[in-house]
């Protein structure tokens, strides 16, 4: 049976660890364990070769920016002006300075690595009580999916998690800028902008019942077609145009697959509504959390009839859903609570760990056999 390389073997029992030390040894969080962790991460996706569903694409583009695109357009591209380049600016600037100073793709990944990875992290580390455990589950499988992946989606939704501070912060200016940015990586990262309004919508275990009952119900009628023609009137002909054109996307599929993730993810709206109160007691800012949580679920069940806008929309808020509810869920509750709460996430890590490594991990070249990296 196909398994995931040793590199992840080791950050997936050095997270398990860290993840037990810090809840139930020390009870506090340790920097030096995010340090350490972040640094195998970064080497282990950044020096990466042939590894990553979008790998192959992307290092096509590599040179193909360089020959094709001007500076002119990613400038243009910058200021929402008309022009032939599709990709974002950002990610294609990036590209195109790293390979007019003469460095190999690799450099590339390396870049991008280093900075989804430093503004998760430090998201993170700020904002849950036991960082490491949130880490594990970003680990196993978002890292995959997202920063070792889908590249460009994974940059966005750094930013958007990153912009987190300005949302409590009420800093309008610089979450709007953090949004800017993050359109500068993918324009998906256009779904986050109401969050900095979410927020403050006030939230309980019912209301939160009822919310995810309507997304869900409402899922077979397809509202989200009506948003085509709205959505274009009031956005940029760049962002209006990706959104039209995965409305009837038949490449992804049409059904959300039924799985390991549906089922886990029945379960997490679970422990949200038994532990909402308890969580808002003992956690800070965990109501605006919470918040981000619940609509991104509520946008995953009522885009599910549209795999890709399902999987790739909600992806900054659910974001919130794992790494930062269910970690400060496990902080607010103790004794038994705690232990089997976190007994049932390690328990959902070990499964993943092998449904994803001889699924996606294997096709990925993540395995044993198919992985090389830059460094080794």
């Amino acid at each position: 049976m196909p398994i995931l390389h040793p590199i992840f073997i080791i950050i997936f029992l050095f997270l398990a660890f860290a993840s037990y030390w810090e809840i139930f040894r020390l009870e506090k969080k340790q920097s030096i364990f995010v340090w350490i962790a972040g640094i195998l991460i970064v080497g282990a996706v950044g020096f990466r070769l042939n590894a990553g569903a979008d790998y192959p694409i992307y290092k096509m583009l590599f040179s193909g920016f360089a020959i094709y695109t001007s500076y002119g357009d990613v400038f243009d591209k910058a200021l929402f002006r008309s022009n032939a380049e599709e990709i974002e600016w950002i990610f294609v600037l990036i590209n195109k300075l790293v390979f007019d100073f003469g460095f190999p793709f690799y450099i590339v990944t390396f870049i991008m690595a280093l900075i989804a990875v430093s503004l998760k992290f430090t998201a993170i580390y700020k904002n849950v009580a036991f960082p490491t455990l949130a880490l594990m589950f970003y680990f196993m499988p978002i890292m995959f999916f997202e920063d070792s992946g889908q590249m460009r989606q994974g940059l966005g939704i750094a930013v958007c998690v990153a912009s987190f501070k300005f949302i409590k912060d009420r800093n309008l200016f610089m979450f709007l800028l953090c949004m800017y940015i993050a359109l500068g990586f993918h324009k998906t990262s256009i779904i986050f902008l109401p969050a900095y309004w979410i927020v403050k919508i006030p939230l309980n275990s019912k209301r939160i019942f009822w919310i995810l009952v309507v997304a869900l119900l409402s899922s077979p009628f397809e509202l989200y077609r009506l948003g085509g023609g709205i959505f274009g009137s009031i956005a940029p002909d760049d962002l209006s145009g990706a959104y039209t054109g995965y409305l009837d996307d038949r490449y992804y599929g049409t059904e959300v697959e039924t799985g390991l993730n549906d089922i886990v993810k029945l379960f997490f709206i679970g422990i949200l509504i038994k532990y909402d109160k308890e969580a808002c007691d003992e956690v800070w800012w965990y109501e605006y959390m919470r918040n981000l949580a619940v609509f991104g679920i509520a946008l995953f069940y009522f885009f599910r009839s549209n795999q890709i806008f399902a999987i790739r929309l909600p992806g900054a808020y659910m974001f919130f859903v794992t790494m930062f509810c269910m970690t400060s869920i496990v902080y607010a509750v103790k004794g038994r609570a705690r232990q089997i709460l976190y007994l049932g996430f390690m328990t959902y890590f070990v499964a993943m760990f092998f449904y994803f490594g001889k699924g996606n991990g294997d096709k990925g070249g993540f395995s044993s056999d198919r992985y090389t990296n830059a460094l080794w």
